[in-house]
Formats: structure tokens, sequence, C-alpha cells
């Protein structure tokens, strides 16, 4: 057997941890397949990290930070108070009447400031400082929270997404890669794909074969909603009436959007390189939210991208990037939408959407809605 390079171990670690460049991923993922050294290895890290995952430990709350935010602004607005509290005093003491000397001394007026700012002097400054002090901290400290704050959430999202492939994983080998056992909730083609919460006997959303898994007890309702959703609502998949539901029951249950999956495209997630889902698409964000368009019509308004819908990226993240799954299960950080030189959030050549759409070609990655 012969022995592994420093390199050729860190890229076994590379594409364990799913961490560095993609290259790097799969020159390990390829490396493993071709070394009997490397597939020791790997196996190796299998056997010893995967107890990992069964220890039990208590969680980070989700409004720590919040919490510290709030409660350093209280302690900001209490000294503001009592430096009012000083200033009225301040004021008080300067307007009493005078002190006089001893007789002895004979009578000399002292100013009543002179006294007021001697005996309160030394407090007001040290309120001032502390004052300046907590500005400074809250300087400091806030932007650290809300950047402490996205990355967590930015790497909850990503453990999110890589539960979700797996349990695609798992879904299409106990149904034998037979369409991935999706045929029967594929969107026919010119039928709607966004009327997510529709339980009709037709697929009218996209959102049916994700929910899916759900329903085949591959993974629960905490997969779908992502910490950075602030409308996003956790779907009960442990109710009893789920073996009732078509799909989830609403919008706010999943805060991903996923390949559009109909009869006129081949199966996006038999191509491993292809994503799959990705944070929620930006373009059709508010269609999703607007629940007057289910009751009265089978279509939305048209909607015609301008140069906001082209550029934005997922709101989950605050606009900053959204994180992408691909069909061999690996997770990806992005700061573009333009994947392989295509636009994942809209259909190649088409400007102007009424809810219907298909992608142009097999090559062309739409996620919906």
């Amino acid at each position: 057997m012969n022995k592994l390079t420093q390199e050729q171990q860190q890229l076994i670690l590379d594409f364990y941890f799913h961490c560095g460049d993609q290259v790097d991923i799969e020159a390990g993922r390829d490396l493993i397949a071709a070394s009997p050294a490397a597939a020791g290895l790997y196996a190796g890290l299998e056997d010893a990290l995967t107890d990992l995952d069964h220890i039990k430990y208590e969680s980070c709350p989700d409004n720590l930070v919040d919490l510290t935010i709030a409660r350093l602004k209280l302690l900001a607005s209490s000294s503001k108070a009592s430096n009012a509290r000083l200033h009225h005093l301040l004021e008080q003491e300067q307007k009493t009447t005078v002190f006089s000397t001893s007789e002895s001394a004979g009578k000399h007026s002292i100013p009543a400031n002179s006294i007021g700012k001697a005996h309160f002097l030394r407090p007001l400054f040290e309120v001032l400082a502390a004052a300046a002090m907590l500005a400074l901290i809250a300087g400091i400290l806030f932007p650290s929270f809300e950047f402490a704050r996205a990355k967590y959430q930015q790497v909850a999202c990503r453990n999110n997404m890589r539960v979700l492939g797996a349990g695609f994983a798992s879904f299409a080998k106990d149904n034998d890669h037979n369409n991935n056992g999706f045929s029967e909730v594929k969107v026919k083609a010119g039928s709607p794909w966004w009327r997510i919460g529709d339980q009709g006997r037709q697929s009218r959303s996209n959102t049916r074969y994700p929910f899916m898994l759900i329903k085949g007890g591959y993974v629960d309702g905490r997969a779908f909603v992502c910490k950075g959703n602030k409308k996003a609502k956790l779907f009960n998949s442990q109710t009893a009436a789920i073996a009732q539901l078509y799909d989830f029951p609403s919008h706010k249950n999943i805060s991903y959007s996923f390949t559009l999956f109909c009869d006129k495209n081949a199966d996006p997630l038999l191509c491993s390189r292809s994503v799959i889902a990705s944070d929620l698409n930006p373009v059709f964000q508010k269609i999703r939210c607007d629940r007057s368009v289910f009751q009265k019509m089978d279509e939305f308004s048209k909607l015609e991208l301008n140069t906001q819908l082209k550029q934005s990226l997922s709101a989950n993240h605050r606009g900053r990037g959204q994180n992408l799954l691909y069909g061999d299960g690996s997770v990806k950080c992005v700061q573009s939408r333009i994947i392989n030189g295509d636009d994942i959030f809209t259909v190649s050549g088409v400007d102007v959407y009424t809810g219907r759409e298909i992608p142009a070609s097999s090559n062309d990655i739409f996620l919906a809605p």
C-alpha cells in the first residue's frame, strides 16, 4: 500500500469535511476511488468521527445575540437617564442661595454654582466617561454580534441542505433510481409551478417532490426552514394529518427553492454536478407571499424582470449570497447567482413570467419558486 503524501491527505480531509475549493473536493473524491490507501484513510475518518454526530449537547439559543444586544441597549439607556438626573440636580444646586464664611473672616459671598460644580464635577465626569465607554463598546460589539449571527445562520442553513441532500440520496436509493420516485409529482409543462399549499390531485407546485422527503420520513420539517428567513414557520412533520397532504401547507414552511422538475426536462437529481436547491429565489419572493393571488386566479400577474430582479441575491441571508445544494450532496456558499454562465433563478431567454415557464434546455437550471 503506497504511503499518501501530505497533499493527498489534505485532499481527503477537504472531501470529508466539504471544505476548501470545489476542485480540491473533487480531487479528493477521485483519489479515494482510485487509491486503496486513500480509501482506508477515508474509512478511518468515518469510523472515528461518525459517533460525534450522536453526542448530545445543549445548543446555543437562536435569540442569544438578540438578548445580549437588548441588555446592552438597556444598560446604555439607564446611563443616559442617570446622566439626565445629574444635570437636573446640578441646575437645582446652582439656583440655591449663597453661603457666607464666619464673621471673623468677614462676610464674603461664595457663588452657589462654584460649590455645585465642585460637588458634582467628579460624578458627572465619571458618568460621561461610562457613557462614552458604553458607546464605544456598542460600536464595536453590535457589528460583531450581527456578523456572528449571520455566520451562524449561514452555517445552520448549509447543514439543512446537507440533510436534504442525504434525504434525496436515500429516497433515490429506495426507489431504485426510477425517476427517483418523483414521477407522480412532476409538474406538467404549462401548469403552474408556484402554488405552494395547493392540495389538489394535480401537481401545481414545484415543492411537491421535496415534500415527499417529509412524507417518507427521510427528513423532518426543520430541514426546510432557514434561520435567516424571518418569515419562516416550522411545519410539524409529526402530525397525523400529513398523510392527507400532497404539499407543504404554506410557503412559510419552506425557505428554499428547488430545480424545476417537470415532464419536459431530464431528472435533474441524477446529475451529480447540477445545482438542485438554493436559498430562496429572490425573483418570486413577493409572489409566494401574496395570498390574494391564490384565491383569485390560476396564475400571478405577469412579472417582468428589471435590473434589481436580475441582480438580487437570496433574502435568506440579507442579499449577501446563497447556499447551493448539488446533486452529489455537496453544499457551497456563493456570492453570485450565475453558475457556469447560467442564471439559476431565471429561465434562459425569458424576461416576462406568468408562473408556467419551463427550462429552456437540460443545461438551463431554474430554481423555483
